[in-house]
C-alpha cells in the first residue's frame, strides 16, 4: 500500500479534529499462496494477504487507485461506505462502474464522511473467494460521542477505552478453499449441489486444516440439525452430507464433485496470527471484519468477556457477551479488558455448526506472558457451541444504536421480495422468478444509462429521492418436496444503512407494514429498531423480515445476499435510488486534493 506521507503526516499532527487528502494504491496480482499451509493460485494486494488495512480519520477525502495485474477483470467495493454523491465509486461492474480489465487502473473516491469499521473487497463474479479483501478503519473524530460512559463512570477507564478505540485491532475473518472460485462455481454447475464446504476458517489470513476424528465430528453435530436433516454423520471435512432436506429434488450429479471438496480431510500446518495486547494499557480493542464467503462464524476470547460497541461500523449501546454470530459482511467492534494473568490466549473462532464443523484458531499474547505454559479455558468447542451454560452468547435482536436513532413511522413505498431457490438447488432469487446476472462485466453501467438496455429484465427497484422505503424478505416454501429448507441469507444493502423494523414466523400477509402492525403488534419494534447495512433471515422454515430505509443518496445500489455462492448464481437486486433526480447527479470534484 503506497500512502502519500506529506500528507499522512499532516494529517497526524492536525489530529483527527479537520479533514485531510489521504491516497492508497493497491496492486492486485495472481500468484501462488498457501495461508492454511495448502498451496493455490490466489489473489495478493501489494504482495500481502490480506490486503494492507485502510485507515484515515472522519472526515478525510480518500483516494484509493487499483492497479489491475490480474489475468481478469475485476472492481474493489468498499463494503459499508456509503459513497455519499460518489455513487460512481461505489465498485460494483454493470451499475457503477466498467469493470477494470488486466494491466488497466481505476481510481476511486470518496469522503469519510462516517466513522467505524468496514473493509474492502472483490465485488466482480465469485473472486472474493479469491483473497481479494482488506480492512478499513475510519477513526472517529475527537468530538463524536462514545458510549464508553455506560461501561463504567470511572473517567481513567473511559480514557483508556477511548485509546483502546483509536489503536484498534483490525482482524479479518474469512474462509479458504484449495479450489479457486472459479473452479468452486463450476462444480456447483456440473454437480447441481449447492456447495457450501470449506477446507479452513483463516484469521488474518493465517490458518490450518485440521482433520479431527470422525466420531469427534459426529458427536458436534447439534440437534437441531440431526432432526431437521435426519443425518447422524458428516464428512471427514466435517461438512453436511447433501441430503434432499437442504438440496431438494432437482437432478444432482455427485459423481461430478472434484476430489476433495467435500471430503478427503488432509492435514496441513499454516501460519498462527499472534495479536499482542500490553495490560499496562487496561483496555484493547478487537474489530472482527467477517470476510467468509460461505460461514456464519462465532467468535471468542479464551477468558475475556466482551463488551460489543461497535456493530457494522455504528456505536451501540455496549453489550456484554462470551461469544458472538458474525454473517457474511458484518462487522464488530469488542472491548476486552486486560486483566488476566500474563499469558496466551485463544482466540478461538468457528462455523456454527449450520453447514460444516471447522474452526481456528489465533492468539492474545500480553506482552510479557511469552513463556508462561498455561492452557487458555474456551467458550466454545470446535462445532461452535457454548463449552458451558454460563458462556454468555451476544443477542443479536437487542443492539440499539448510539446515540438513538429512528425511521419514520410511516414509509411511502413497500415491496415484498420471495426468497427462495429457482431451476436448481445452487440457483438462488430475491424475488423467486428472476436472476441478477453474475457476470455484469458485460452491462453498461447503469450509473451512465439508467435505461441500459441490460437492465431491462433485471431485478430492480426504482425510488424516489427524500422517501421511505419498506421492503419485506419472505422465505416461503410452496412445496418442500422441491424447495426445502433455506439456510440464513445475510442481506446487505450498499449505500446507507436500513433499520429492522419487524420480524416473524410465517407468511407475511398483509399489504403494508401498518397492516401488519395492526394485525400483529408484537411482530414489529419501530420503537426499538435495529440499525446496520446487513441483517439475516431466519432458518426456520417460512418466516419474514421487515426493513425500512431513507432514500437519500441517489444512484444505483446493490442489495443481495452476502453468501459469494448465492449472489454469484442470481440472488441480488438494483436499487434505482433517488432516480427521478439522476438528471440533477454530478460527480464529486476532487481539485481540493
Amino acid at each position: 500500500m503506497v500512502i502519500s506521507t506529506q500528507l499522512f503526516s499532516f494529517a497526524a499532527l492536525i489530529s483527527l479534529t479537520q479533514s485531510a487528502c489521504v491516497n492508497f494504491e493497491l496492486d492486485l496480482t495472481w500468484e501462488v499462496g498457501a495461508p492454511n499451509g495448502q498451496e493455490r493460485e490466489m489473489i495478493f494486494v501489494n504482495g500481502q494477504f490480506p490486503g494492507p488495512p485502510i485507515i484515515v480519520d472522519e472526515g478525510d477525502d480518500v483516494t484509493v487507485t487499483v492497479n489491475n495485474r490480474l489475468p481478469f477483470n475485476t472492481t474493489v467495493h468498499f463494503h459499508g461506505i456509503e459513497q455519499k454523491n460518489t455513487a460512481w465509486a461505489d465498485g460494483v461492474p454493470g451499475l457503477n462502474q466498467w469493470a477494470i480489465q488486466p494491466n488497466f487502473s481505476y481510481t476511486y473516491q470518496w469522503h469519510a464522511n462516517q466513522y467505524g469499521t468496514y473493509w474492502y473487497h472483490s465485488h466482480d463474479m465469485a473472486t472474493l473467494q479469491d483473497g481479494l479483501y482488506g480492512p478499513v478503519r475510519i477513526r472517529p473524530s475527537r468530538s463524536r460521542e462514545n458510549p464508553f460512559s455506560t461501561i463504567t463512570n470511572d473517567t481513567n477507564e473511559i480514557e483508556a477505552m477511548k485509546a483502546a478505540e483509536q489503536h484498534a485491532e483490525l482482524i479479518m475473518v474469512s474462509d479458504w478453499s484449495q479450489y479457486t472460485s472459479f473452479d468452486y462455481m463450476e462444480a456447483m454447475k456440473k454437480t447441481g449441489y449447492d456447495i457450501f464446504c470449506s477446507d479452513s476458517i483463516l484469521i488474518q489470513g493465517k490458518g490450518s486444516l485440521y482433520c479431527p476424528s470422525q466420531e469427534e465430528l459426529n458427536s458436534l453435530i447439534i440437534d437441531s440439525v440431526k432432526m431437521a436433516l435426519n443425518i447422524t454423520s458428516v464428512t471427514d471435512k466435517g461438512c453436511l452430507p447433501f441430503v434432499t432436506g437442504s438440496q431438494g429434488l432437482w437432478k444432482h450429479n455427485p459423481e461430478q464433485l472434484p476430489p476433495g471438496l467435500n471430503d478427503g480431510c488432509v492435514p496441513s500446518n499454516g501460519l498462527k496470527a499472534v495479536f499482542e495486547v500490553d495490560p499496562a494499557y487496561g483496555w484493547a480493542s478487537l474489530n472482527f471484519v467477517g470476510g467468509a464467503s460461505e460461514k456464519a462464524l462465532v467468535v471468542s476470547i479464551d477468558e475475556h468477556p466482551m463488551w460489543v460497541y461497535e456493530v457494522d461500523g455504528r456505536y451501540i449501546e455496549p453489550q456484554y457477551a462470551h461469544t458472538l454470530e458474525m454473517y457474511n459482511g458484518e462487522r464488530y467492534a469488542v472491548l476486552i479488558k486486560l486483566d488476566k494473568e500474563p499469558a496466551q490466549y485463544n482466540i478461538t473462532i468457528a462455523n456454527d455448526g449450520g453447514n460444516q464443523i471447522i474452526a481456528a484458531y489465533a492468539t492474545l499474547q500480553y506482552v510479557g506472558g511469552e513463556e508462561t505454559a498455561r492452557q487458555s479455558n474456551p467458550y466454545i468447542n470446535y462445532g461452535g457451541q457454548p463449552t458451558s451454560s454460563d458462556v454468555i452468547p451476544l443477542n443479536v435482536s437487542t443492539l440499539p444504536p448510539f446515540p438513538p436513532v429512528y425511521p419514520a413511522k410511516y414509509a411511502d413505498d413497500f415491496y415484498l421480495l420471495n426468497l427462495s431457490r429457482i431451476n436448481s438447488s445452487w440457483e438462488w432469487s430475491l424475488d423467486g422468478t428472476k436472476f441478477l446476472p453474475a457476470d455484469l462485466d458485460s452491462m453498461e453501467p447503469v450509473y451512465f444509462n439508467p435505461s441500459s438496455p441490460e437492465l431491462a429484465n433485471a431485478l430492480k427497484i426504482t425510488t424516489r429521492n427524500n422517501t421511505w422505503v419498506d421492503i419485506v424478505f419472505q422465505i416461503h416454501i410452496d412445496d418442500p418436496t422441491v424447495t426445502p429448507l433455506q439456510p440464513p441469507h445475510p442481506i446487505h444493502k450498499h449505500s446507507n444503512k436500513m433499520f429492522l423494523i419487524g420480524s416473524g414466523q410465517g407468511v407475511f400477509n398483509w399489504t403494508s407494514i401498518e397492516e401488519g402492525i395492526k394485525a400483529s403488534p408484537e411482530s414489529f419494534f419501530l420503537d426499538r429498531p435495529l440499525y446496520r447495512d446487513t441483517f439475516v433471515t431466519s432458518p426456520r422454515g417460512i418466516a419474514w423480515i421487515a426493513i425500512r430505509y431513507f432514500v437519500e443518496n441517489p444512484g444505483p445500489f446493490f442489495l443481495h445476499c452476502h453468501m459469494e455462492t448465492h449472489l454469484w448464481s442470481g440472488m441480488g437486486m438494483v436499487l434505482m435510488d433517488g432516480a427521478d433526480v439522476w438528471g440533477e447527479m454530478e460527480a464529486d470534484s476532487w481539485s481540493q486534493c
